[in-house]
């Protein structure tokens, strides 16, 4: 079956997550993640996509980013994937590629569901018990959002910034907000859209877009429709 095209509108934000080949680590070192932050901080300011919140994982990286334009999101990590593969298969002497297909990626309706998939990122290392803390894993936008470091190339939404007036107040709002695990159901919600690509959004929200998508924005449901009954 045809691959359906990515469903992207230029200024709603997007979550984006990219793996390994067959799950394997990808990170094999601080330096390795140094690198592809670095990359992945030019090519998003090249291509013009705002990087909101990411965490890197042994195996893949999530992504919360809004694209300024519909080619921004997959410039962006052509670029970046293409660098990192380089890298990577010259320090430890392989070929091949080392990512499991094309990148995944979902909309994201912001003032439903943003803060939710910022947070379902960043709790992330502490989900997979990498750490106890979010705070203590080094590698995502976590810190950054609740004061204890600055990382300058991250833009931070305006959904984010109405946590509260001063940078204080967000930060303490965002680490009581983390400090909280979500749900289950909440896990799957924003897991499943990612896998299958469906924006998450409420219907009102899907019925504006679709004016502005050339691809169905909801699944169809399976089986052959219903013939209408005879007159």
């Amino acid at each position: 079956m045809a691959r359906l095209p990515r469903v992207i509108f230029p200024g709603y934000p997007l979550h984006i997550s990219v793996k390994g080949h067959n799950s394997q680590e990808i990170f094999l070192s601080d330096e390795d993640r140094r690198s592809y932050l670095e990359w992945l901080r030019d090519a998003a300011r090249e291509y013009e996509l705002a990087i909101h919140a990411y965490v890197l994982m042994p195996t893949h990286v999530h992504l919360l980013a809004t694209p300024k334009t519909s080619l921004s999101a997959s410039r962006t990590m052509q670029s970046v994937g293409r660098r990192y593969a380089q890298l990577f298969n010259q320090n430890y002497q392989r070929t091949g590629s080392i990512w499991e297909g094309r990148f995944k990626s979902t909309v994201i309706e912001p003032q439903a569901y943003f803060l939710l998939c910022q947070q379902y990122i960043e709790q992330h290392p502490v989900r997979a018990g990498l750490v106890q803390r979010s705070e203590d894993w080094l590698w995502s936008s976590y810190r950054h959002h609740v004061g204890a470091e600055t990382v300058p190339w991250i833009s931070d939404h305006p959904i984010y910034w109405g946590l509260g007036n001063t940078p204080f107040e967000r930060q303490l709002a965002w680490q009581k907000l983390v400090s909280d695990q979500i749900n289950k159901s909440d896990q799957e919600k924003v897991s499943d859209h990612l896998n299958y690509g469906w924006p998450m959004a409420s219907p009102e929200f899907l019925d504006l877009m679709s004016l502005k998508s050339n691809r169905p924005l909801v699944p169809r449901r399976a089986g052959r429709p219903k013939k209408p009954p005879k007159v």
